[in-house]
């Protein structure tokens, strides 16, 4: 069977590194004695306690299956795998299980403790998973909550001589655990005499349901016809088990027309219902169906019915699934008298109880039918909102988790993901201010798509990177960098779960990350967005790379007016746009030094210094190759300038400049430069020829002119204000433009003195506190609950003004 961790050796390494250690989240496995597939309360618990810092895996057991299998699912979200142990066996049929039963709990034995090492917690659901979990727990210091869904004892057929011994096994499972949970308060008298550490009461509520009726009813064409007549359509899916009176109901349904039976579910009287459903027209059988639909076959019937035999005791103490969905779903119920829950059925008035005889249950059924009413039907959804609901109970267990594990508290991470140098000048600032405040996490993580060339400008800002992902090669396609980064990155991304991930620009690790992010539904901030060309070939590929990470985007950080106008036009939601300027000016204002020296500064001397930035990808072959013949006239022609190119390290770029450009006094080719120097190189320069696109954010704030090599550029407020002059890459165009700025006074002037567009240099401090308060703001369920609960309330004021005792409550005027 497949580790828990999945990539056994990375997943190892984040869980020991020292440095990720206190990042990463709480590891709990349930174990059920069902093969998950699904049991709903298991997924509603693991989908509450996926909104905190965990991970989480299921330890199941398949009793309809002979071979052990995995599966990953996914529950609100948050991936879960699933480990099903392939032993064949029954349901509800006693000491039969005895064998098979002995066999799950070695099994599982054996899971955890070959797993011990990736589990931080064991929620043990039921008697049947409890020893195993106990013995791993005990031995090896992990934290173990008990869940007991049914009492065993009280629940299934255990022999007369057994049962003092199995309860005070059971007792003193309770008693050992760190927290114990039922799922009524009846329960608490259930347990005694045991003494629980800690004793949670979490009701199997659903969660708020509002039903869209996408599940169709068998025999729904009749039924339209028939939509006068008084045909009463009762509603049952659940277990097909003895103690609960299904063989009654379908004699009843079987003798009366007017009746119609909805029943789905499994176990031993499946093979009964069928023959029912097969015989009488007005029986319809289902079978297995998802939980949702469940919930829409009971919204469109009229009556719901759990009926449980009182002589069993713990039916006397059981919560029934069919209870709180005819709250939820606002149906009447049909119970018997002394069984779980059906006091408060009868003291609030919203369903029948009754002492059963099947001429009861038919009086039930009608008298359930006929005196429902829109005030009883209110009544039901009131007590659901204000005492059963999950997102009261999901509240409930995640504040059980909280308090046992204090490492569930994790600060909130945020996951800076580049890969480039541009990316490292521009995300520095960023990482430095986030790293300021301490009630959050920041990890700068690096793809390697530049491998080493970010290293010296983190380091000039005082930072390090925390992950590196390393996935740079010799001559790398676009392909390979996106399937090396989704791959390096995945493991990271399921194990952390950063609350955040910011990534910027247009790169192809910034790409390929928010693609990552999109998959794992982990919200993803994009600095420098909206930028755009509108033409996908130019820049290539970076324009297709940000239009496609926008897509997927929770917060768009836009430099300029003009970004955001552009993202508003692509229908994206302008609450989640904000205008902050660029990084890149913030960058650039921590970089210049008044007392910069540098021998190529002495080497330029008193001339004027090109400084001439080629690289894009759109550029390579003949558009570079003009480039630089136009370098050629230039240095042939105008005997007071100097040219500095510090050139990209791509191969064909070093090729190309051998191939066009001779060697010269006045030219000087030197490797890429830290940001420092690069950046007073800049404030040295008289011009700047470029295809880069920070640099023509940068140098306006230097007031030095800069013309652009390329057709088309995605920094139009720059050419609009001035700043910046569109030339392409003609090599007479590039000689002729750059001429005639250098001899022409006014011209440059008028350039080197025009506003920079591209803001104050506060970029990131502005970034910084949008993202603080988006991940501060809100709150967890219990927000999420009170916005429900006042959607519930406005929505009955809208209905009934003059009955509803809430008119005055302050809440509607809120909620309208």
């Amino acid at each position: 069977m497949a580790n828990l961790c999945e990539d056994s050796s990375l997943s190892h390494h984040i869980w020991e590194n020292e440095n990720l250690k206190n990042l990463t989240p709480l590891r709990i496995l349930f174990i059920r004695s069902n093969p998950c597939n699904p049991d709903i309360r298991v997924q509603k618990e693991v989908a509450s306690l996926s909104s905190l810092h965990t991970k989480i895996s299921i330890l199941a057991w398949d009793r309809d299956n002979t071979h052990n299998t995995t599966q990953i699912t996914r529950i609100k979200s948050h991936a879960v795998t699933i480990y099903r142990l392939g032993i064949k066996a029954q349901y509800s049929v006693g000491l039969k299980n005895l064998f098979p039963l002995l066999r799950f709990q070695i099994q599982s034995l054996c899971f955890l403790l070959r797993h011990r090492k990736q589990i931080d917690c064991i929620h043990a659901c039921d008697f049947d998973t409890i020893l195993p979990a106990f013995l791993i727990a005990k031995c090896f210091n992990k934290t173990l909550i008990y869940d007991i869904f049914d009492y065993y004892v009280d629940s299934y057929n255990v022999p007369r001589l057994l049962k003092p011994f199995i309860k005070k096994l059971d007792t003193l499972m309770i008693e050992k655990s760190d927290a114990c949970i039922i799922c009524s308060d009846e329960r608490i008298h259930q347990i005694a005499p045991a003494k629980p550490k800690t004793l949670e009461v979490i009701h199997n509520a659903p969660y708020f349901f509002k039903p869209h009726y996408d599940f169709t009813l068998q025999n729904a064409e009749s039924r339209s016809l028939l939509k006068h007549s008084k045909i009463i359509k009762i509603a049952y899916v659940g277990v097909l088990a003895k103690e609960r009176y299904l063989e009654d109901l379908l004699e009843i349904v079987a003798n009366d027309t007017n009746l119609e039976l909805h029943i789905g579910g499994y176990g031993i009287l499946e093979s009964l219902v069928q023959s029912f459903a097969s015989k009488y027209p007005n029986i319809y059988f289902y079978g297995k169906i998802p939980y949702e639909q469940t919930l829409e076959l009971e919204a469109q019937c009229d009556v719901m019915t759990a009926l449980y035999a009182p002589e069993n005791r713990n039916h006397f103490f059981a919560a029934p699934n069919k209870f709180y969905e005819s709250l939820m779903l606002q149906k009447p119920v049909i119970m018997i008298k002394n069984t779980g829950m059906s006091e408060i059925v009868e003291s609030n008035n919203i369903g029948e109880v009754i002492e059963f005889s099947q001429s009861n249950l038919s009086q039930a059924i009608y008298k359930a039918y006929e005196g429902d009413s829109k005030q009883k039907q209110q009544k039901r959804l009131q007590l659901y909102m204000e005492r059963y609901g999950w997102e009261i109970m999901g509240d409930k267990l995640t504040q059980l988790y909280v308090n046992l594990c204090p490492k569930i508290k994790r600060k909130p991470l945020i996951m800076l993901i580049f890969g480039t140098r541009p990316e490292a000048i521009k995300m520095s600032p960023l990482a430095k201010e986030l790293k300021k405040h301490t009630n959050i996490h920041t990890l700068i993580v690096l793809s390697g798509q530049h491998k080493d060339m970010p290293l010296p400008i983190l380091e000039r800002f005082g930072l390090k990177a925390d992950i590196n992902l390393n996935i740079a090669k010799p001559a790398q396609s676009l392909e390979y960098i996106n399937i090396a980064i989704l791959t390096a990155l995945k493991p990271y991304l399921e194990i952390l779960r950063p609350n955040m991930v910011c990534v910027h620009g247009d790169t192809q690790s910034a790409f390929a990350t928010s693609l990552s992010c999109f998959y794992h539904h982990i919200p993803l901030t994009h600095v420098e967005a909206g930028l755009r060309t509108y033409n996908l070939q130019a820049p290539f590929p970076e324009e297709y790379n940000r239009q496609a990470i926008a897509l997927s985007v929770a917060l768009h950080f836009a430099p300029t007016a003009q970004a955001k106008a552009n993202l508003i036009k692509e229908n994206k939601n302008p609450d989640s746009i904000f205008v902050v300027g660029n990084t890149a000016i913030d960058a650039l204002h921590t970089m210049i030094s008044k007392d910069f020296s540098s021998p190529l500064l002495e080497w330029v001397g008193n001339d004027k210094l090109i400084v001439l930035t080629a690289h894009r990808r759109e550029n390579l072959g003949e558009n570079l190759k003009n480039i630089f013949k136009a370098i050629a006239m230039l240095l042939d022609s105008v005997p007071n300038i100097k040219v500095i190119y510090p050139i990209h390290p791509n191969p064909f770029i070093q090729t190309t400049i051998k191939e066009c450009l001779k060697d010269s006094t006045r030219l000087k080719v030197i490797p890429p430069l830290d940001v420092f120097t690069f950046h007073n190189l800049l404030n040295h320069a008289t011009l700047i020829l470029t295809d880069s696109g920070g640099i023509q954010e940068e140098a306006p704030s230097l007031n030095k002119p800069v013309l652009v090599l390329r057709e088309k550029t995605e920094r139009t407020e720059g050419v609009e204000s001035g700043t910046l002059k569109l030339i392409g890459t003609n090599a007479n165009d590039i000689y002729t433009q750059t001429k005639f700025l250098l001899e022409n006074k006014e011209a440059y002037n008028k350039m080197a003195s025009a506003q920079n567009p591209y803001g104050d240099g506060k970029a990131s401090e502005k970034i910084t506190q949008i993202i603080l308060e988006h991940i501060f703001a809100g709150g967890g369920g219990g927000a999420k609950y009170y916005l429900i609960v006042k959607l519930f309330l406005y929505h009955t004021y809208q209905k009934n003004q003059t009955q509803n005792p809430y008119i005055s409550n302050p809440m509607l005027k809120e909620a309208a």
